[in-house]
């Protein structure tokens, strides 16, 4: 079915946790064009959680290939790295202690989110995050800390996963991040745009359906 990245978003409700998987491809950059332009247009508050610089690199990628991608009315929640790019940016201290990096997180994501529209919270490099936990109770710790924003009406939350990357951890992860998360996408690029797959979804009518977004006209900046 062919969709908009309006339709898309719109579809989630508020308080959802959504996990977003693709493999190797530039799927990472498209879907941050595609919700930056969205916001923009639709003064939607912004909040990006970066994960080890992983936005800066995204944007060199589009620096490459000479393309423009406007994030200046984001506020980035930046988790380790060096490199702030982005709208108003707050650094979060990493600590592999889940405790201690939930409650460094706690601090700074209530400011980043307003009290009415709720907020798209992008969440790039989650994974990376992962490679730090030491063993299976640090685990639950993290993952009871981020059950605990399922359900904050005040934004809805995709979380970006590179689905090869979970390879080399243990086998529980996914499935458990699966598990907590209200919807679970699976995106593909193709030649003309993205093809999003809805395999989990508290809509029942959407489970199995997929969406094909048009991104040429997007990133030529053409509309």
């Amino acid at each position: 079915m062919e969709a908009t990245i309006s339709m898309l978003l719109e579809l989630v409700k508020p308080g959802e946790t959504v996990i977003v998987e693709y493999e190797t491809s530039y799927v990472p950059e498209l879907i941050l064009k595609l919700v930056a332009d969205y916001t923009k247009e639709n003064n939607v508050p912004f909040v990006i959680d970066d994960y080890f610089d992983s936005l800066y690199t995204l944007l060199a990628h589009y620096d490459i290939h000479d393309l423009d991608v406007d994030i200046g009315h984001s506020y980035v929640l930046k988790v380790g790295g060096r490199n702030e790019v982005g709208g108003t940016v707050k650094h979060v201290k990493f600590h592999p202690d889940p405790r201690v990096l939930l409650m460094n997180y706690n601090e700074n994501f209530l400011p980043s989110i307003g009290t009415e529209t709720p907020a798209i919270n992008l969440v790039l490099g989650f994974e990376s995050a992962l490679y730090f936990v030491r063993d299976i109770r640090d685990f639950y710790r993290l993952l009871l800390g981020l059950q605990r924003y399922v359900g904050n009406k005040r934004r809805k939350a995709f979380y970006i996963l590179h689905s090869e990357f979970f390879a080399n951890l243990p086998r529980y992860i996914l499935p458990e991040l699966r598990r907590i998360a209200t919807s679970l996408w699976t995106v593909k690029s193709y030649p003309a745009g993205i093809s999003v797959s809805v395999l989990k979804s508290p809509d029942m009518g959407l489970l199995g359906r997929q969406f094909n977004i048009d991104i040429g006209g997007v990133v030529s900046g053409e509309r």
